[in-house]
């Protein structure tokens, strides 16, 4: 078989095996892209209200003082911390994420859920877990090797050696100038 034949198979078999992984990571990234306008990850389905009456002493502003207030308010979420950021409490709850307003007292608690196949493909796109790195290392290589043959399998004048190598010059440099107004 020739070689240019091989690299078609090669370029046909691995886009075949991994255009769902590629869609998913494309739609994903493309969310990720935005999530300074929107959280692509989750939803908020419920707020919940509150004013909390803060003590004057900063030091008596801790988790078991907003695990007590919110049991006096009959909020029945576990608190799993606090911290100060961003001028004020942010109290993580399983589902749930509220931001305190540290003069006021006010704030609101906003229970989330993932948002249904656009989350799980988020989780994909960010996961660092053992077995998931190996996979994406073995992704990572065949999409360069899906690159690689789809540059070579192409003859005549559509062919690398004639127009090819000009775009994909264009779309190395393109993004490289981009890169430095970044």
């Amino acid at each position: 078989m020739k070689l240019n034949q091989r690299f078609r198979n090669w370029h046909r078999d691995f886009s075949y095996f991994y255009a769902g992984l590629l869609m998913a990571f494309a739609i994903s990234g493309i969310a990720l892209n935005h999530r300074a306008s929107w959280d692509p990850h989750d939803y908020v389905y419920n707020t919940i209200e509150l004013k909390f009456d803060m003590p004057e002493n900063r030091n008596a502003i801790t988790d078991n003082f907003f695990k007590q207030s919110l049991k006096e308010k009959n909020i029945d979420l576990e608190l799993r911390g606090s911290s100060w950021r961003r001028g004020g409490y942010n109290l993580y709850f399983d589902g749930a994420y509220a931001y305190i307003n540290p003069s006021t007292g006010e704030g609101e608690i906003e229970q989330f859920i993932t948002r249904p196949i656009l989350g799980q493909m988020i989780d994909l796109h960010r996961s660092n877990k053992n077995i998931w790195l190996w996979y994406s290392d073995i992704f990572a290589i065949s999409v360069l090797l899906i690159c690689i043959t789809g540059l070579l399998i192409a003859k005549g004048k559509y062919g690398f050696t004639k127009r090819g190598w000009k775009l994909a010059l264009a779309g190395i440099l393109i993004p490289t100038i981009l890169w430095f107004f970044i």
